[in-house]
């Protein structure tokens, strides 16, 4: 395998110990000896899929590796953080993303496609097709219509539909074609990701209403190994029978500091540590890599 020299992102790093074990420990020392020029091992499919949970502060943003080297975007933060992630794809060498999805066009999850788009080529563009007025109340939603859905790429995704990779799937569990509610956050796609037989459930910002509607279709579409929380860790989402329904050993809170929201809900957090879930709110863990194995996320701080 070719050795080349590069100055890698931190989740490049983490793929390393994942895939390398302690192999991997002298090449992070002379990280720092050499202050930022390491020997980087390029990327290699046999290490497989593994999905990043990033740190994009107000928001919501995860990256999806199958292992074949595609790049799957699941939202992008605000309009602030799409440089951050513009950032961590770069040192990780991508400059193409086979597909973006933006759950629903809220501002913190669709935010950074302004910075992203022009600047990294996209093959496929998918969200929820809620209806969005002609002329919104923000114009912010005017210009994702222009940026976003009119592209030639664009496509709507609804409770049936299956996107598939290399050994690698992302099933859609909501919305329903048409059902679409006044609450945008009702309208979020909830995603089911499969392969090497783990799952993680993304909830987007789905209420306990969807929850309810989830349950009531096929409780056992929603067992999963990593759960997403819905939207941010609000009181309006991850409802206890929800929880025992997904069970999942691990959650991530994709949230920030000093909320002006007040999430995480105390809540929903004693809901998740009587369930036996280990928690990872990224505002404190930072990014977190999960390869869909049995060792759990693995986080580390900007």
């Amino acid at each position: 395998m070719p050795i080349t020299l590069t100055v890698p992102h931190k989740l490049a790093t983490i793929r390393w110990v994942l895939a390398y074990g302690l192999f991997a420990v002298p090449l992070l020392i002379l990280c720092h000896v050499l202050q930022g020029w390491v020997l980087a091992i390029p990327a290699d499919p046999a290490n497989g899929p593994a999905v990043h949970f990033l740190d994009v502060g107000e928001g919501s943003a995860a990256w999806l590796e199958d292992g074949d080297g595609n790049n799957i975007l699941i939202d992008t933060g605000n309009p602030i953080s799409g440089n951050r992630i513009c950032r961590i794809l770069r040192h990780a060498g991508v400059n193409r993303i086979d597909t973006l999805i933006i759950t629903h066009p809220h501002p913190d999850h669709m935010g950074g496609i302004f910075c992203m788009m022009p600047r990294l080529r996209t093959d496929h563009l998918y969200d929820n097709g809620q209806p969005i007025p002609g002329r919104p109340d923000c114009d912010l939603y005017r210009w994702y219509v222009q940026l976003f859905r009119s592209s030639e790429k664009y496509r709507v995704l609804q409770r049936g539909s299956r996107l598939e990779w290399n050994g690698m799937s992302i099933e859609v569990l909501w919305p329903i074609a048409g059902n679409y509610s006044r609450n945008w956050n009702e309208n979020s796609l909830v995603l089911r990701i499969s392969t090497r037989g783990k799952y993680a459930l993304l909830m987007g910002d789905a209420t306990s209403k969807v929850e309810v509607r989830l349950l009531e279709m096929d409780p056992e579409a929603l067992k999963a190994d990593l759960l997403v929380i819905g939207h941010h860790g609000a009181g309006d989402a991850t409802s206890l029978a929800f929880l025992k329904a997904v069970d999942p050993k691990w959650a991530i809170i994709p949230v920030n500091k000093d909320n002006i929201r007040g999430y995480p809900s105390s809540k929903v957090l004693k809901r998740l540590r009587d369930n036996g879930t280990v928690v990872y709110v990224l505002y404190k863990q930072g990014d977190c890599t999960w390869d869909f194995s049995d060792k759990g996320p693995c986080c580390v701080r900007k």
